[in-house]
């Protein structure tokens, strides 16, 4: 009746089934259907009546119109699900560090004393340590945080 190809409805069923963690065995002990259903009902061969429809929409946390007709397209994808964090992160974690570093050359060079009471150019390493240490952690939290959350996506069903 289903061609597998055209079985949108079957695919967004495993999909959301893999989504929630669910194997087809512990999807169907919460239908009260039998694996072999569920299996038939994500490759096509069969469909799901209303009702039990219904019941995978409850078991999966999702509406019933997206296992229907996928992701509503009224209902637009959050703002703060758009933006690649992963890459913000990284980006910002490298210009923190190149400000660190031309901020730690730029707050320890000037000018010196120097031995024989006249004044001169000089590089005040303590300035700019200063700066460097708390530029080198953040950076290096911004690029750690930016591959946990590359890594993070990556796992996503």
């Amino acid at each position: 009746m289903f061609r597998k190809h055209t079985n949108l409805v079957g695919q967004r069923i495993c999909a959301e089934r893999k989504r929630s963690g669910l194997s087809q065995e512990a999807l169907a002990a919460q239908l009260y259907v039998t694996r072999q259903t569920i299996s038939n009902w994500e490759v096509g061969k069969t469909m799901p009546d209303l009702e039990s429809l219904k019941l995978l929409a409850l078991a999966l946390s999702v509406p019933i119109e997206r296992l229907i007709y996928g992701e509503p397209l009224g209902f637009p994808v959050p703002w703060y699900q758009r933006i690649p964090w992963e890459l913000w992160c990284r980006w910002l974690g490298v210009v923190v560090w190149a400000v660190g570093l031309l901020s730690g050359i730029w707050a320890g060079s000037g000018a010196v004393q120097t031995p024989d009471g006249g004044v001169g150019w000089g590089f005040q390493w303590k300035s700019a340590l200063s700066i460097w240490y708390p530029a080198l952690i953040r950076g290096v939290v911004l690029l750690s945080l930016s591959r946990i959350l590359s890594v993070g996506k990556q796992q996503e069903p």
